[in-house]
């Protein structure tokens, strides 16, 4: 499943992000609201929203904040103001007012979590294994939490980390830099380029993974933009991958359905982001549970594939409903079994050949036929790994020479190709015809002309 229902139920989407996080696709979206929730007690408020902290920078620059017109106006525009102001009372270039705003957020921002918080909450970032984290937030909050295990990146920075180290993407900059820091409205006039790397890139980025928002409540049109942009510049073929916008939105009495918003995000309703890190870490626990068991049933299967037994060999070629279990598992987890499997199959068609050889034995070549048969109708052809189509072709060149109703031939395999040859797919069928086309497989050809 690589999409939620209209209406998925609350363990619906915690398994879906969890099974995210184990394709490899989980990014998180985190704003101000993940830093308040982290450091803030109630009695100790430390983090601030966009909001408070350019009150807090206007009372640290004497500015009288209340002043300022708010009503319909963004934050950008009035940390311009800000600046404005500072310039004028200053008697400085605006240019310069702008860098002391910035060196401001800066200071006001060196918000770290201390031990007792990053307890809390640093297994429930291990938990989530997200591939990425971009933020809206100036501070090192969440770098604080994946001690070791990330990387802070300015606006100017590419999306990139090593191996095992997750990338955490600071869109309107990082504290560590103030130069870099995004805040009045002129630092967001190159953002909307059409080639500008951060919006494409984050469009990219909402396209290709499952992203997950907390503390964080849209309301940057730099990220809408992004949304829209993933769903309409950059549409295309239906997924193969989980692909999904889940937001946590906290609220005094959350409800316990999911629902998709005007923008079609599903939305998790939870008291607090505690509480939903703890719903999803035992749904994910439950999920590596089950993970664990079908790993550990692939090495088994694996195992057996690379190195069979004759009473193996004999119930795949002789009980259908074994094969297709065990085809169906591979078609599931081809990248895991398909190396032992190419091995085990022709193992399989070599023993319906010896079948074969006594004189007379012509339900052997029905046995290769039907195994052939079985392979190319559990795959589609975007599907098939090409080792598995070019031995399965193969070894219906080979058998297609005794499918008939000549004398020499076998009349039962005969029967399997009339009666099974419609459930090949036109794709499938067509890729045939081109791969008899290019070896001069005549027996090959022959079969698929009689479709």
């Amino acid at each position: 499943m690589n999409k939620l229902s209209d209406s998925p139920s609350r363990e619906e989407v915690l398994s879906f992000l969890s099974k995210s996080a184990s394709y490899g696709n989980l990014g998180a979206f985190i704003g101000a609201g993940f830093s308040k929730a982290v450091l803030n007690d109630g009695f100790n408020d430390i983090a601030l929203s966009w909001g408070e902290l350019l009150a807090a920078v206007a009372e640290s620059l004497d500015i009288d904040y209340e002043k300022i017109w708010k009503e319909g106006v963004g934050f950008p525009e009035i940390a311009s103001k800000i600046c404005e102001i500072y310039s004028q009372e200053k008697r400085i270039e605006y240019h310069k007012a702008v860098q002391r705003v910035k060196q401001k957020i800066a200071s006001l921002t060196s918000w770290y979590p201390d031990k007792e918080q990053r307890a809390a909450y640093s297994s429930h970032m291990s938990m989530l294994n997200c591939s990425w984290v971009i933020t809206t937030n100036y501070d090192l909050v969440i770098e604080s939490l994946l001690t070791g295990a990330s990387i802070p990146l300015g606006p100017n920075d590419s999306l990139t980390a090593p191996t095992g180290v997750v990338p955490v993407f600071h869109l309107h900059g990082v504290r560590t830099n103030p130069d870099e820091i995004i805040i009045v409205q002129e630092d967001y006039v190159g953002l909307f380029r059409p080639t500008e790397y951060r919006q494409i890139k984050l469009a990219l980025m909402i396209k290709e993974s499952t992203m997950l928002i907390l503390g964080y409540g849209l309301g940057d049109v730099n990220v809408l933009t992004a949304l829209d942009w993933s769903k309409n510049v950059f549409s295309g073929e239906p997924k193969n991958y989980p692909n999904e916008v889940i937001q946590v939105v906290r609220k005094e009495n959350p409800e316990e359905d999911p629902y998709r918003d005007r923008n079609s995000i599903v939305v998790l309703e939870t008291n607090s982001l505690q509480d939903f890190f703890e719903e999803y870490s035992e749904a994910r626990e439950e999920e590596l549970k089950k993970e664990k068991e079908i790993h550990e049933n692939l090495i088994k299967l694996s195992k057996e594939l690379d190195s069979p037994n004759e009473s193996m060999i004999e119930k795949f070629i002789d009980n259908g409903e074994f094969r297709l279990q065990v085809l169906k598992t591979l078609s599931t987890f081809s990248n895991d079994l398909i190396s032992g499997f190419i091995s085990f199959i022709n193992r399989c068609i070599d023993e319906t050949w010896s079948r074969s050889e006594p004189n007379g034995a012509f339900q052997g070549y029905a046995d290769n036929l039907s195994m052939i048969l079985d392979v190319l109708t559990t795959f589609s052809i975007k599907q098939i790994p090409p080792a598995l189509f070019e031995t399965a072709a193969y070894a219906l060149q080979r058998v297609g020479y005794y499918v008939g109703s000549e004398p020499g031939q076998s009349f039962e395999a005969n029967r399997v190709w009339s009666s099974r040859k419609g459930e090949l797919s036109a794709d499938m069928v067509a890729e045939l015809k081109d791969f008899a086309k290019q070896h001069h497989y005549i027996y090959l050809k022959r079969l698929c002309q009689s479709i």
